[in-house]
């Protein structure tokens, strides 16, 4: 099923957070998007104040019952949901579990009001136990695909303890199913993209900041397995500008050579011989990555 009509309109969930901030400072730079709505639990201080092309709407995709969410999707194209509970890999199952609702809230009131994309947000920590053995052994460059079994949490010393995220990973491994069961269900009327997205660290986003801490901003941490830790987190680096990059070709592909009207691919930089299959999402939805963390940090 081809689209009918070009996307113009976009909402943005979690709008308010890095990568919602991020993507809509994009989007006002982009001809193609007229309009986007900008949902978030809060409302930022400027709200009233910014760009005529950004519409503030606070409503919160826990308690969908209010009509501050079927207004929010009025005349919108495409949804790209960023919001979460809690973005970070600790968080705990009640968080998790959370996000998800939030996930399928979402989806519900997209399919009702006619949304024809729905970019999912997921992360590279549903395939974070890809970073040791024995999933990892024999892993060569680009080999890790979205069509591989899962292997959700992301396992690694927080400068305390050990830690493994499983419950932040399912959530997002069950929203990619989610997304993929209603684009499915909808006979393709709704379109879905799952990019599982690298590490975009807030503000510059730069590879030297990257560290084995697995949180942004924490401070460097060393554990049993730091090297190889450390190798994983920097191949997950997602620049600034591939980020909207990736997440602008996932709205605006076409979808007549996809396998399925729902997808889910790969969001990383262009990290020379790093495990991610890049070149699934470049086929599929165009995506052509322009960073490698190697030269920064060389």
């Amino acid at each position: 099923m081809s689209m009918t009509a070009p996307i113009r309109s976009v909402l943005v969930t979690g709008a308010g957070g890095n990568l919602g901030r991020k993507l809509i400072a994009d989007l006002l730079r982009r001809e193609w998007c007229e309009r986007v709505v900008a949902l978030d639990r809060t409302l930022p201080a400027t709200g009233s104040e910014g760009p005529a092309k950004v519409q503030w709407v606070e409503g919160d995709l826990a308690t969908p019952t209010g009509p501050s969410l079927r207004g929010a999707l009025a005349g919108i194209d495409a949804v790209v949901h960023f919001a979460a509970q809690n973005p970070y890999p600790d968080a705990p199952w009640s968080d998790a579990s959370a996000s998800f609702d939030m996930t399928l809230n979402m989806l519900a009131a997209a399919a009702q009001a006619g949304t024809r994309r729905v970019v999912f947000a997921s992360s590279n920590h549903v395939m974070g136990q890809y970073k040791d053995p024995p999933l990892c052994d024999g892993l060569t460059a680009g080999a890790l695909t979205t069509v591989l079994p899962p292997g959700p949490g992301t396992r690694w010393f927080n400068g305390r303890e050990m830690v493994q995220g499983f419950a932040y990973a399912a959530s997002k491994l069950m929203g990619e199913r989610a997304c993929l069961a209603e684009a499915h269900r909808s006979g393709g009327a709704l379109t879905s993209v799952c990019v599982r997205i690298g590490w975009c660290q807030p503000g510059e986003n730069r590879p030297e900041t990257i560290n084995t801490s697995g949180l942004p901003g924490a401070e460097e941490s060393t554990g049993p397995d730091t090297e190889r830790d450390l190798r994983w987190f920097r191949n997950m680096w997602l620049s600034n500008r591939d980020f909207v990059a990736v997440i602008e070709r996932a709205l605006l592909s076409e979808e007549e050579t996809w396998p399925q009207p729902g997808i889910v691919v790969n969001g990383m930089s262009a990290n020379r011989n790093m495990p991610w299959d890049i070149e699934t999402t470049r086929q599929l939805i165009g995506y052509e990555p322009q960073d490698d963390v190697w030269e920064h940090i060389a």
